[in-house]
């Protein structure tokens, strides 16, 4: 049985998937990311130096134009 390698059918809707070059992250990267999921699509993060998974703890408004997302 093949497993169904979701990376491929992804269909990009902005220019930017991956990051930038300088590792910064902005709102409009994960809007363009996103754009064409269903509200109900989940969302998992990448795994700590332990190779546990990341889990979310929250967000939090660090500036006007900054905002943190908390891991537990």
């Amino acid at each position: 049985m093949t497993k169904t390698n979701y990376n491929h059918l992804h269909r990009a809707s902005g220019t930017m998937i991956s990051g930038s070059p300088d590792g910064y992250l902005t709102v409009k990267d994960i809007r363009d990311a996103i754009a064409e999921l269903p509200d109900d699509a989940e969302v998992i993060f990448g795994t700590c130096g332990h190779g546990e998974p990341l889990q979310f703890g929250r967000f939090k408004m660090r500036g006007q134009n900054l905002l943190q997302i908390e891991f537990n």
